[in-house]
């Protein structure tokens, strides 16, 4: 059975919010920061995020999203990447 969890992050210009859904347990930590549509003109480039619709990018935090997957889901953590967690589910 799939568990979905609902978090809300503000960007970080501060000016807006998202709502990311988690599946399989994922802890909320596995995104470091989330960049707005305004955040760039803001001073706060996306460089390092993963595109999510409503032109919206989210910066994971690699090192959790490992050590996660690897404790509680048997996953090499090799293999986790921002496309994974995407491709995966695992955050949407």
């Amino acid at each position: 059975m799939v568990t979905i969890a609902t978090h809300r992050f503000i960007c970080r210009c501060r000016e807006n919010t998202i709502t990311l859904s988690f599946s399989d347990g994922i802890p909320r930590e596995v995104v470091g920061e989330v960049y707005c549509p305004h955040c760039e003109e803001n001073g706060h480039p996306p460089q390092k995020g993963w595109p999510v619709p409503g032109d919206w990018f989210v910066h994971f935090d690699l090192d959790v999203a490992r050590m996660f997957t690897a404790a509680k889901l048997e996953i090499d953590p090799a293999l986790v990447n921002p496309g994974f967690i995407m491709d995966r589910g695992f955050v949407h």
